[in-house]
């Protein structure tokens, strides 16, 4: 399948609609091979989905599945059929670019992308959980600045995320978006950092991203400075 099916933009999640609005099962129709990332309501925490199963971390509280009947403010989903796979040599973050360019060209096509091994070197982030109902109000800026960074060395797993042009970085995060899930599946987050000696490198195309847009007042009602966009996904989400 050479789509991806989305909930919102990352520039709205920026923007701070952070309303959870769309149920998982609803947009995960390819299964057991479903393959993406988002986030949980609130900004509860960070969403990795491996298998068609959808894991939540959260900073402080264990790695476990979200229900599927669960709503999200902003997710993406496909089935990842690989088209390329490669064995690579010290893939770091600042080098899957160029490991990249040996399959493909990708500055103007969307990817989903997988890099699985022995990470010697992997910095993760995870969010607290809101408080109480007031602090569920927080924008993404407060919880970016309160969020816990862990660092791993010697772990094996699996980096799962996507590829997004730099033309389309309000839709998706632009260059590598990554979360990590460990092959115990007790471990996840959003990755900061990583580097491998050996891992395997897949890569797929995707051809269409399919947005679904909230439907929500709030949503229609919002007013968005486009303008601090850019800067935003860059200094959060990098």
């Amino acid at each position: 399948m050479s789509r991806v099916t989305q909930f919102s933009t990352i520039g709205a999640l920026m923007a701070g609609h952070l309303q959870a609005e769309q149920k998982i099962a609803s947009l995960c129709a390819c299964h057991e091979t479903g393959f993406g990332l988002g986030c949980s309501a609130g900004l509860n925490g960070e969403l990795t989905i491996c298998d068609g199963r959808v894991y939540e971390a959260t900073a402080g509280e264990p790695l476990h599945e979200l229900p599927q009947h669960d709503a999200v403010p902003f997710v993406q989903i496909t089935a990842f059929r690989p088209q390329f796979q490669v064995e690579v040599e010290n893939i770091t973050h600042e080098t899957a670019y160029d490991r990249l360019c040996t399959l493909i060209a990708p500055d103007n096509i969307f990817m989903a992308v997988s890099v699985t091994g022995l990470f010697d070197h992997l910095v993760l982030r995870r969010p607290h959980r809101a408080a109480d109902e007031s602090d569920q109000h927080r924008d993404v800026e407060a919880v970016a600045a309160s969020q816990k960074i862990d660092r791993f060395e010697g772990i094996r797993g699996r980096l799962i995320g996507f590829w997004t042009p730099a033309l389309f970085g309000r839709i998706s995060v632009p260059g590598f978006h990554f979360h990590f899930l460990d092959d115990e599946r007790q471990i996840s987050g959003h990755v900061l950092e990583f580097a491998a000696r050996h891992a395997t490198l897949r890569a797929e195309e995707k051809s269409t991203i399919e947005i679904t847009n909230s439907q929500s007042d709030s949503f229609r009602n919002r007013t968005i400075e486009t303008d601090k966009l850019d800067d935003m996904i860059h200094r959060i989400e990098k």
